[in-house]
């Protein structure tokens, strides 16, 4: 099959052949139909966030099972499903506990490129090829976890609802879970891309009757309005806590930093009013550290940090589904691009301008 394959950080991703086994107990193969290209991966391509080598990106994919591994009972060849960033074990100590974005077995998925199991799915030859997330989908097929397998009805677009696999579970996740933002209150939401564009929709979802969107684009400002926003402002204008409390004068209850940066995620803790609570969803180098004024402790401010949206994927990206069929979740104006697989690296260039919100890798039926 098909796949890019990332071989060395900075360098562009090579589109070659690579070989993909069947899959074992409790995973399912998936012939993937779209996939969305998040920030997160061009984070990963540029070193940003580490993955061993050679190892093929992609985890915002959607696709239709074309077979399932022993063990695997709530799944069936034919069904179309979006793959969730978390196996959902349902028996480590975090899935028991109802955390399932942060189960366990991640551990080999995200931090190691492998499958539950420790090993690969994919290769070229003898050699190992890894899959970012346990995942891959920047591939015609992956193999997954059947537990981050979740079905969605057959007439869902899955070259739409795919952003729901990462960017908009992590983005809506982070305001009604995460946040648990309470109706009539204020937002500010630092990065307009498709995570940031998904706190909006979140927020405006959960009644939020102020809601800031902050970004350099002009464009993106728009779309954010389009989407929720009440105001948008650009951060080079001026003194952003300032401009935020012309708007909010006491600051606002709930700041969201969705660009994965650490000079945005201190700038974010000065837009609070007190007992205002800080969400930390963009995703900078685990080596960064942040400085924290402590007199925003003493105003009762709180920082937390939101994995994946803090979802419980079998409940959470079904619902989504259906705010999405219903109209409440508009998620094709968030897809700036739909694009062949061939055209991976012209993405992650227009990425790396700020153009765009979402594009969506769409491959051949």
């Amino acid at each position: 099959m098909r796949a890019a394959v990332l071989r060395e950080y900075g360098k562009p991703l090579v589109v070659e052949d690579v070989e993909i086994d069947a899959p074992k107990e409790n995973e399912v193969l998936v012939r993937i139909a779209a996939s969305g290209i998040c920030h997160s991966d061009y984070s990963v391509a540029h070193g940003v966030l580490r993955t061993p080598f050679p190892c093929v990106l992609g985890h915002e994919g959607a696709g239709v099972i074309e077979e399932v591994g022993p063990g695997v009972v709530d799944l069936s060849p034919g069904d179309h499903v979006i793959a969730a960033l978390t196996p959902s074990c349902g028996t480590c100590p975090m899935c028991v506990e109802g955390s399932e974005s942060l189960c366990m077995q991640t551990v080999q998925t995200m931090g190691r490129g492998l499958m539950v199991d420790g090993t690969n799915r994919l290769h070229q030859g003898s050699v190992p090829v890894h899959q970012l997330c346990g995942i891959a989908s920047f591939a015609e097929r992956a193999v997954i976890p059947a537990g981050a397998a979740i079905r969605v009805p057959l007439d869902v677009p899955l070259e739409t609802v795919c952003l729901i696999g990462c960017g908009v579970m992590t983005g809506v996740g982070a305001a009604i879970n995460t946040a648990a933002i309470k109706p009539e209150t204020s937002v500010a939401v630092l990065g307009c891309g498709g995570v940031g564009l998904s706190i909006i929709q979140g927020a405006r979802i959960a009644g939020a009757s102020t809601i800031i969107a902050v970004d350099l684009v002009k464009e993106k400002r728009e779309l954010a309005q389009s989407l929720g926003a009440t105001h948008a402002l650009d951060p080079r204008a001026g003194d952003l806590a300032r401009a935020v409390r012309a708007i909010a004068p006491m600051g606002v209850h709930y700041a969201f930093e969705a660009i994965g940066r650490t000079d945005t995620i201190e700038q974010m803790w000065s837009l609070l009013r007190p007992n205002g609570s800080a969400i930390l969803v963009g995703m900078p180098s685990v080596r960064d550290e942040i400085k924290l004024g402590v007199g925003g402790f003493f105003a009762q401010r709180s920082i937390k940090g939101s994995a994946y949206g803090s979802a419980r994927p079998k409940r959470d990206i079904p619902k989504l589904v259906d705010l999405y069929r219903s109209g409440e979740l508009q998620l094709d104006p968030m897809i700036t691009s739909r694009i062949g697989l061939e055209d991976i690296n012209v993405a992650f260039e227009a990425m790396s301008r700020g153009e765009g919100a979402r594009s969506v890798i769409v491959f051949d039926a």
